[in-house]
């Protein structure tokens, strides 16, 4: 079982809303749907690092264009898709 801590973060009233909404809608609860978000956005950090890692060992006469280093950076830092043959979960009742 991993280790948890309980720690209080403030939310706005709309923001909570929107995620209670959107754990139910996941069939998670409130606290999963939050680990969760947190997971997410520390991936996207670590993918959007690693791209300026390896754009900064591009040669000069190799180094992409600033039109190019942003289209890259926004294709590594792009969530990956879900697969096809996996089903959305189905909503508590």
């Amino acid at each position: 079982m991993a280790v948890t801590e309980k720690i209080s973060v403030a939310l706005g009233r709309d923001e909570l809303r929107l995620a209670r909404t959107a754990a139910e809608q996941d069939g998670v609860s409130l606290s999963a749907f939050v680990t969760g978000a947190v997971r997410a956005r520390i991936e996207e950090r670590r993918r959007l690092e690693a791209a300026r890692q390896v754009l900064a060992t591009f040669e000069p006469e190799d180094f992409p264009t600033a039109e190019e280093q942003r289209d890259l950076l926004a294709l590594w830092a792009s969530p990956r898709a879900v697969p096809a043959r996996q089903k959305p979960r189905r909503q508590r009742r």
